[in-house]
């Protein structure tokens, strides 16, 4: 056997291990505009309810104008998430029960992550992915699923005070003198 058929065999065979992997993740036009109907008919049912907010409509608009450039992942999952908000709002508002002390939890989580990221970025240390996990545990929050907005507020606290360390520990370090400076 050739080393080129050996290259030619583990190419394929990579393609084929990586084919139904990427294929997992891809979300089809038609699952888009399915999540967007579904997300449509929640908010009319929060409207009916007298529940509906602003915030859900335009995460449904978004994701409809998004369409066009063939983001049908990001539409589907803006859709999704307007549909869990209206119809925890309608739950709710038929009499759902909250459970409150997990509701509290994700409050008070989702505040002291807020506090380590503001202390992080107060010395130039916030992390990138910080304010984009606050915000996520703030969409779960409100559409009811407190478990996993504790989840996301504690790795955003954790991230704000890592970043603030981070930030500290390296406030005087200088470049090594084998780094040569822009000119």
């Amino acid at each position: 056997m050739s080393i080129r058929s050996v290259i030619r065999t583990i190419i394929i065979g990579g393609l084929l291990v990586a084919l139904p992997v990427t294929s997992a993740w891809a979300t089809y036009r038609s699952e888009a505009e399915q999540a967007i109907e579904e997300a449509k008919a929640a908010h009319a049912a929060a409207q009916t309810a007298g529940v509906a907010s602003e915030e859900t409509a335009s995460m449904i608009k978004e994701a409809e104008a998004i369409m066009p450039d063939r983001q049908f992942t990001k539409a589907r999952e803006l859709a999704l998430k307007a549909m869990k908000q209206d119809t925890f709002a309608v739950e709710q508002a038929k009499g759902g029960t909250v459970d409150a002390g997990a509701a509290k939890q994700a409050e008070e989580a989702i505040a002291a992550a807020e506090a380590a990221r503001k202390k992080a970025s107060s010395v130039r240390g916030e992390w990138r992915d910080t304010g984009k996990f606050l915000k996520e545990a703030r969409e779960l929050a409100k559409s009811g699923d407190f478990t996993k907005a504790i989840a996301l507020a504690e790795k955003a606290r954790r991230q704000g005070e890592m970043g603030y360390e981070q930030a500290v520990g390296q406030k005087g370090a200088t470049f090594p003198t084998y780094v040569k400076k822009p000119q």
